[in-house]
């Protein structure tokens, strides 16, 4: 045991961290931690989401549309993870001082650990989950203990030197791929097989404390800092649903901006079943654009 707690007690280095994780996700999180902590680049409107984000959001196209001296980025990261998403704001505000954050509601919350979050969280954020019902976590503190172990070996072993840093502004991931019909058709059916399968409330009940554990922190930071908030809602092709299970949730807690269904509906707007291609994200980002025009001025109204 010793040696796991001098592991676990030691420095951590998160520039290590994100650009351990290189391999994943396009190397999304090692592009994330160069923007947000090396990068001098301001971030003053920041989208907080999944790969649905990604290929939903396109930042630059945003950023001129909004006409002003806003630097707007999309730090999306492929899969769903609420304990992620947390970790990644709390870098953020460590780093940056935006004044708008958007994050990205599904159709039902993800009610597990993010995969990629042992290999990025802090000592405290992953020893001390805010809910008993986690249950991943004894195989995070697994990974979270073989991360720390390749970073001893990196520093002290076999003296591993980070890439140098990237300087790319934007995180959309472009592609003009049309999915094909069988693909929608599946994920059609998929979705009719989940949403006819029962689960007891008091289990969903206990199930959700999980990511609105998170959410909730995440909240709670961006008021405390006094930044503007917003929800927007991605689903994916064939779901057909208008709104997120949990609407009231968010709209309790921010604005939640559910874009026109016809975009949602048009089956040249997906690059697969669960993601937009370019000319579907085109769509998303001028409502968006309009939207966050109308948010911001609201807010300097107010003040």
């Amino acid at each position: 045991m010793i040696p796991f707690v001098i592991m676990f007690k030691a420095p951590y280095s998160k520039d290590f961290a994100y650009h351990f994780i290189e391999g994943d996700c396009y190397n999304h999180g090692a592009w994330i931690y160069d923007r947000i902590a090396k990068n001098l680049t301001p971030i003053d409107i920041a989208f907080i989401g999944s790969s649905h984000t990604i290929h939903a959001i396109q930042d630059k196209m945003i950023e001129q549309l909004l006409d002003s001296n806003d630097h707007l980025v999309n730090l999306g990261y492929c899969r769903s993870g609420r304990n992620f998403e947390y970790i990644l704001l709390k870098m953020l505000l460590e780093h940056k001082k935006p004044k708008l954050i958007v994050i990205e509601v599904y159709e039902d919350e993800v009610k597990n650990s993010h995969d990629i979050f042992p290999y990025l969280a802090d000592t405290k954020d992953l020893l001390l989950t805010p809910t008993l019902i986690n249950r991943d976590y004894f195989s995070d503190i697994y990974n979270g203990a073989v991360a720390r172990l390749e970073y001893f070996k990196a520093k002290y072993i076999f003296s591993v030197k980070v890439a140098e840093p990237t300087t790319e502004l934007y995180g959309y991931g472009a592609t003009d791929r049309t999915a094909t019909e069988e693909e929608l058709a599946k994920n059609i059916a998929a979705w009719e097989k989940r949403l006819a399968r029962f689960e007891p409330e008091s289990i969903e009940k206990i199930k959700i404390k999980y990511p609105f554990a998170y959410l909730a922190k995440m909240i709670r930071m961006i008021k405390e800092n006094n930044i503007q908030m917003l929800f927007i809602y991605l689903p994916e092709y064939g779901s057909k649903l208008k709104e997120p299970k949990y609407a009231e949730y968010y709209q309790n807690a921010g604005s939640l901006l559910i874009p026109p269904q016809f975009i949602f509906d048009d089956p040249t707007n997906w690059m697969d079943a669960t993601h937009l291609n370019d000319k579907g994200s085109k769509l998303i980002s001028s409502w968006i654009a309009k939207q966050i025009k109308m948010e911001l001025c609201v807010d300097e109204g107010i003040k």
